[in-house]
């Protein structure tokens, strides 16, 4: 493999695991921070997201940068497996009809919707950018992963400031489904 070869790829990746790093750390923090059980657990869930995505994408990287073959679906199937479903689902089920007697981490939520929707954009362009096939793969399963995250915080803002239209998009899901 010449010098040059793969930039974008070495690159994004290193990138990817600082910020990966992080948003683990900005999540640990805030569920120790947190005011209200909910905010904890999602915080924490986030938290054990990033882990899981720093440790694909370390894996990944070091084969990439060996030279060996760095198969996406590999790390892909890793970051899946790994995923604590059951909690966020969990938390999604216990919540009750009423309002948090306290309206707090509104501020943490709206700086991890930002962080997440700069993730997604930050792995959309190294998407774009790589020319090998798996880092392509690797980085659009990302993006979707960011998206995802990004949807449970927005999903935790709206039951803080209004519950009445959370659980009215709740009911639609099930309405629909």
């Amino acid at each position: 493999m010449s010098e040059n070869m793969n930039v974008p790829e070495k690159e994004a990746l290193a990138a990817a695991i600082e910020m990966e790093k992080k948003g683990y750390n900005f999540f640990n923090d805030t569920a120790e921070k947190a005011t209200n059980q909910m905010a904890k657990d999602v915080f924490k869930f986030l938290a054990q997201e990033e882990l899981n995505h720093i440790k694909a994408i370390e894996n990944f990287n070091q084969q990439f940068l060996s030279g060996g073959a760095a198969d996406a679906d590999k790390f892909i199937d890793q970051m899946i497996a790994d995923r604590p479903l059951a909690a966020i689902n969990d938390l999604f089920k216990n919540l009750s009809k009423s309002a948090p007697v306290e309206g707090g981490d509104v501020e943490a939520y709206q700086f991890a919707m930002d962080f997440e929707r700069r993730g997604g954009e930050f792995y959309k362009k190294a998407e774009e950018a790589a020319t090998d096939s798996n880092a392509k793969k690797l980085f659009k399963f990302l993006v979707g992963e960011e998206q995802k995250h990004f949807k449970v915080v927005e999903s935790c803002l709206t039951y803080i400031e209004n519950p009445e239209e959370f659980f009215r998009q709740q009911e639609k899901w099930h309405l629909e489904g």
